[in-house]
C-alpha cells in the first residue's frame, strides 16, 4: 500500500461511518456514503493532501483507489 492509500484509508476509517473499512474497488456511489458526507470527506481529502479536487475531475474519480491513484498523480 502506498503512503497515499495509507493515510487514505486511515482517513476514511476516522471520518467515515461505513460501519466497515473501506473497499478500494467499490464505487463510492455504492458504499452508502450520503452526499454531504461524501462532500465533506472530499473537503478534508483536499485539505489533507494539499490539493484541489475540482469538481470536473470528481465525476472520473468512482473509487477510493482512483482517488489515491488521483492524489498521488497531484502530488508527485
Amino acid at each position: 500500500m502506498s503512503d497515499v492509500e495509507t493515510r487514505l484509508f486511515s482517513l476514511a476509517q476516522e471520518n467515515l461511518d461505513l460501519g466497515r473499512d473501506p473497499d478500494w474497488d467499490l464505487k463510492l456511489s455504492e458504499s452508502d456514503l450520503s452526499s454531504m458526507d461524501a462532500v465533506a470527506f472530499i473537503k478534508l481529502v483536499n485539505h489533507e493532501f494539499g490539493i484541489d479536487i475540482p469538481p470536473e475531475d470528481l465525476a472520473d474519480i468512482d473509487t477510493m483507489r482512483a482517488l489515491a491513484k488521483y492524489i498521488e498523480g497531484q502530488t508527485a
